[in-house]
């Protein structure tokens, strides 16, 4: 199939507000990044530039491109835009091609007779100002956003583009991703589905395969359908009499290759060929990448027997993740970072990652990399935070969305469930005019109908966290259901909220981390590096004012594990780290301490898209608070964890997610003395906990302990933290190298 990319240097000019003759423009770009490389505003991501787009929202927007096409180039040919953002007419030699309204998709414009072949052709993309459009759209007044994003509702481009506690207000948008003509095969596969046929037990899986495939052919009795997928030395074959362009089979495999998840078995991939014949010559051939597999969502509502536990060819996974949110602010820089984004997830230890319903549907490659990684995949849709229309007219084009989401995602083994959108159940338990979460037809109606059609076996919640019709019909909100945003007041990490939780499952919990004092020089004014207390620059980073809370709870918070109010810089963000490092290991190891009564904890988060001050472990410019090392640790697969103090002492837990039994030994020594307060060997199950002991200690005495164990390959150290806070902040960095040295 011949392509021509059109990629590169085009030309972007703006009128409005602040008219903008025509510059020099990327593609893949955003519009704010080619504003600053021309001079225009200065970075956005430093200091309070971020403030000078606002002008520029309201203007509208023309791309545009030149370019020769080779006389011999099809006859059939479209043009496809990977993403615009958003609202966008597109012109090919001045003639229209078709609209485009949807930032999340793939457009796809037949362009047969708009080309001039062997000659100079221009392709013009007009994107009108969202912020313009939005006012001609009217909204009830029942619609609920996000802070004040009301003007987002019924714009169908990242939510976070309007401004979020993770990311700054920049909405102008562009051509984010790959724009290219394409050769339009007479002959072609259209789409085509395996999964498993639930068969318990069976030796041999059966897969179910549908398929449907394209031609300008008009005689059925002769077409012949071949499929072949092989994996090391298991493969299948199948093949069969086509009578029509689509169909449904049932094809056998013996001694399946399963994909299990990291930690649980091999990522087995099959290479698979569909080759269509007529008449004995090959039509086409279609190559796709499956694995074999089943997932399935234990879930139980029932307050004394919360349930939320995933299960992988009936396995039982304890899940150890962190949520995905955008790669980068400005999308067309989301491919220079996936990649390095997905290597921190693997070096922490994650089996699972949450993409989170306010960003944008991730590229191939991120879905590529969790298959062949073992990253299971909780996939929002795109909605959060907020009373979207559900009126006809949205919902069909809604509909168009998860339709073409779902054809593209399905066949990624590690997609393991499909999530409605990100706290909108939430906002309708705490709204006082009678909205309730049932009456969401999106994601009760238009999501359940979608999915039953086009991937019918993979799990589905309707919202995250999700409030069923019992806790609805019992009065009852987010945290009496199993599944759980485990917020809250951010207190010390180890109050009542926190410590007793009763959730099965944490779907988000975090807590705030100063970046590095070299990253935040990066993107703070000298004069603004310090002191933090109403630092419009440190407010700005927080992302919107809404959330300029953040710089006082990061005080309170070193203040409470502290007790001290810091006077430089560099004491500020040592203290912030520890903080949060001690806090987020609690998060992970609380969790696992309490296997199988709680299965999962995908904690907030990995990565910064922006330069700010946040629940990340790792800044925007890769550089690692040390939280990130603290929950490497902990989300180890073997692990000994002290349980929290009581009845005078701790509790040693050993908790193993291996598939195996694992023997052994620890001890607990005092960092500072060295004094052995606990040795002994323990025995723990396959995927289980088991106590190890237990040794007394006073609990109003401060100490770094250091656990070590030997278990063969999977021998491993940790650490606690005795007492009660506050602790000195000067004792607690000198503890930290010897932290560090425990590997």
């Amino acid at each position: 199939m011949k392509q021509l990319l059109l990629n590169g240097r085009w030309l972007l000019s703006g009128t409005g507000a602040v008219d903008v003759p025509a510059i020099p423009a990327e593609v893949p770009g955003n519009i704010e990044l080619d504003l600053h490389r021309n001079g225009i505003i200065p970075d956005p991501f430093f200091g309070e530039n971020v403030d000078l787009l606002r002008p520029f929202e309201f203007n509208n927007w023309e791309y545009e491109r030149s370019f020769e096409l080779p006389a011999d180039f099809p006859a059939q040919a479209d043009l496809v835009f990977e993403g615009i953002d958003c609202l966008a007419e597109i012109l090919v030699n001045g003639k229209p091609a078709g609209k485009a309204d949807n930032a999340f998709l793939r457009h796809r414009f037949a362009v047969d007779d708009l080309l001039q072949r062997g000659g100079t052709n221009t392709v013009t993309v007009r994107i009108a100002s969202p912020v313009l459009a939005a006012k001609n759209i009217p909204l009830d007044h029942h619609s609920k956003a996000q802070a004040w994003n009301f003007e987002s509702l019924r714009i169908r481009k990242p939510a976070h583009s309007y401004g979020w506690d993770i990311a700054p207000r920049m909405i102008l948008g562009g051509l984010w991703r790959d724009v290219r003509l394409e050769e339009r095969p007479e002959h072609a596969l259209q789409c085509c589905y395996f999964c498993l046929r639930d068969q318990p037990g069976a030796k041999e899986k059966q897969l179910c395969f549908s398929w449907s495939f394209r031609t300008s052919l008009n005689y059925w009795d002769e077409f012949d359908l071949d499929v072949t997928g092989r994996c090391g030395e298991s493969e299948f074959h199948f093949q069969r009499k086509a009578k029509f362009t689509s169909g449904f089979d049932i094809i056998p495999v013996r001694n399946p290759k399963l994909w299990y998840p990291a930690g649980y078995g091999e990522q087995n991939l099959y290479e698979v060929d569909i080759r269509v014949s007529h008449r004995g010559e090959e039509l086409f051939t279609a190559h796709r990448t499956i694995g074999i597999r089943s997932v399935k969502l234990e879930y139980d509502e029932t307050p004394e027997h919360f349930k939320f536990r995933f299960r992988v060819n009936d396995i039982p996974v304890m899940v150890k993740g962190s949520n995905w949110v955008p790669a980068d602010a400005l999308h067309s820089r989301d491919r220079e970072r996936t990649i390095p984004i997905l290597e921190l997830f693997r070096e922490l230890g994650c089996n699972m990652l949450r993409v989170w319903g306010g960003g944008v549907y991730e590229s191939p490659e991120f879905y590529d990399y969790c298959d062949r990684h073992g990253i299971m995949i909780w996939q929002d849709f795109m909605t959060g935070c907020a009373f979207y229309p559900m009126d006809e007219k949205f919902m069909g084009r809604f509909r168009t969305e998860v339709e073409q989401v779902v054809l593209e995602l399905r066949q990624h083994p590690a997609l393991v469930l499909w999530a409605g959108d990100n706290e909108v159940d939430q906002f309708a338990a705490h709204t006082f005019d009678g909205r309730k979460p049932s009456h969401n037809r999106l994601t009760r109606e238009l999501i359940p109908q979608v999915l039953h059609r086009l991937d019918p076996s993979r799990p589905y919640l309707p919202s995250s966290p999700y409030i069923s019709p019992a806790v609805e019909a019992r009065g009852e909100d987010d945290l009496h259901s199993p599944e759980q945003h485990v917020w809250g007041p951010r207190d010390y990490f180890k109050s009542p909220f926190y410590a007793a939780n009763p959730a099965a499952f944490i779907s988000e919990t975090g807590y705030h981390g100063a970046p590095a004092v070299e990253s935040l020089r990066k993107f703070l004014s000298p004069e603004k590096l310090w002191p933090g207390h109403d630092n419009s620059e440190w407010i700005a980073h927080c992302t919107t004012p809404v959330y300029a809370y953040r710089v006082e709870l990061m005080y309170r918070q070193i203040r409470e594990f502290f007790g001290i109010e810091p006077e430089t810089l560099e004491e500020f963000v040592a203290a912030s780290q520890i903080v949060q490092a001690e806090a987020k290991k609690f998060f992970v190891e609380n969790v696992r301490a309490h296997k199988w009564e709680k299965s999962g904890i995908l904690w907030w988060n990995v990565m910064d898209c922006w330069p700010q001050f946040s629940d990340a472990v790792v800044d925007y410019y890769f550089n690692r608070k040390l939280a990130f090392d603290y929950i490497r640790r902990s989300q180890k697969p073997l692990q000994v964890i002290l349980g929290e103090w009581a009845n005078w002492g701790h509790r040693v837990i050993v908790t193993n997610d291996t598939l195996a039994p694992v023997k052994g030994s620890v001890t607990v020594s005092d960092a500072d003395t060295g004094e052995i307060l606990f040795a002994g060997d323990f025995e723990v199950p396959a995927n289980a906990n088991a106590d190890a002991g237990r040794f007394d200690l006073p609990n109003g005495e401060q100490r770094l302990l250091l656990i070590r164990f030997e278990a063969g390959a999977l021998s491993g150290a940790n650490h606690y933290l005795t007492g009660r806070p506050p602790y000195s902040l000067e004792r607690c960095r000198e503890w930290g190298k010897k932290i560090a040295a425990l590997g």
